[in-house]
């Protein structure tokens, strides 16, 4: 008898029951183990959707760095630290209207006026992007070293959004899916951050400022659809349990098809 199992995680898993056993999560032969591929799409634009809204919003960083080497060309570096903090208010501002927590808007405007303040203090305009190039340096040797010591940042960053067992993201059938995704945001962070610091050392302030632009969302989106797939293919071929079957400490071949990465 053949037929759907409905499981607490969200996923749905489509197996044949045993003969002689009535629970849905019995593993099946592995001929019989099928992933959740026709759903990953679904999933990937429901995951976007909440990068743009909410708590998790990670961007609309755009406009206080090309408004700051804008107002600095056309004016003086004065100026262009007090349009960068404007923007930077007025980007908080939308940011509470679509419904994201103060806090993380204060942070927003604490992050601009702090690189304004490093540019003042300086007199140097690229001294604007010292903060992004620090951190970008900064995400990737966390990257690199979490793989090394076999807990790969992009498990963490999973577990912080989803808060599914820790221990789950640390099996030998599941960490490899997230060092995969991590070794590809490693070179993402270190390629921006290296490229950053060498325009800084250049003095080219206007470059950065373009770098910095085209880093951000138009690679941070195609970056995030290929960690996402690479990661799930991943994870399906290494054939580990789902959450709810790591918790319930069942035994191989699994039924899987854990939606979500």
């Amino acid at each position: 008898m053949a037929g759907p199992a409905r499981l607490h995680n969200g996923s749905q898993a489509f197996g044949v029951w045993r003969v002689g056993s009535s629970h849905p999560l019995a593993a099946p032969p592995p001929y019989t183990r099928y992933t959740m591929t026709p759903t990953v799409n679904d999933d990937i634009r429901s995951e976007l959707s909440d990068l743009f809204v909410g708590d998790r919003t990670l961007g609309d960083s755009f406009a206080p760095p090309l408004l700051f080497v804008a107002a600095n060309a056309l004016w003086s570096l004065g100026v262009a630290a007090a349009v960068a903090v404007a923007a930077g208010v007025l980007v908080a501002f939308w940011r509470i209207r679509k419904g994201q927590q103060v806090v993380y808007a204060l942070a927003g405007i604490g992050a601009v006026g702090f690189a304004a303040f490093l540019a003042l203090r300086s007199g140097r305009a690229e001294s604007y992007f010292l903060p992004g190039i620090v951190a970008a340096l900064g995400w990737a040797g966390a990257a690199f070293v979490s793989i090394l010591v076999k807990r790969p940042l992009a498990g963490w960053s999973s577990w912080a959004f989803r808060r599914w067992p820790r221990s789950w993201y640390w099996r030998d059938d599941v960490r490899p899916a997230y060092s995969r995704v991590s070794w590809i945001w490693f070179w993402y962070f270190a390629i921006r951050g290296l490229v950053q610091a060498w325009l800084f050392v250049q003095e080219q302030p206007e470059v950065l400022a373009l770098w910095k632009t085209l880093t951000s969302w138009p690679t941070i989106l195609p970056l995030f659809y290929l960690s996402y797939r690479v990661g799930m293919a991943k994870r399906d071929a290494l054939g580990g349990p789902t959450t709810e079957e790591h918790l319930a400490g069942a035994q191989p071949p699994y039924v899987g098809g854990q939606r979500r990465f």
